[in-house]
């Protein structure tokens, strides 16, 4: 599903780099270039190694033998 997402975003960006000359707008304007080099670079550097550790914490956690459900909780505590 992420690689359809990310070919439907490529196809898309794609597109408008070609209709529009967004490319050669992005180079006259210094300022909206450092701007998504910024925003590149924090995606790099915080989302990907994030979702690393989240996906590694979510298989080591699939096998925890005391999973209880929220109604068990409930008739713990006696509110069910």
């Amino acid at each position: 599903m992420r690689k359809l997402a990310g070919v439907i975003l490529a196809f898309w960006l794609g597109y408008l780099t070609a209709s529009f000359g967004l490319f050669n707008l992005l180079l006259e304007e210094k300022a909206a270039l450092y701007i998504l080099i910024a925003l590149a670079a924090s995606y790099l550097v915080i989302f990907i190694p994030l979702e690393r550790i989240a996906e590694g914490e979510a298989q080591s956690s699939a096998g925890y033998p005391f999973r209880t459900s929220a109604r068990e909780h409930l008739q713990r505590r006696g509110s069910f």
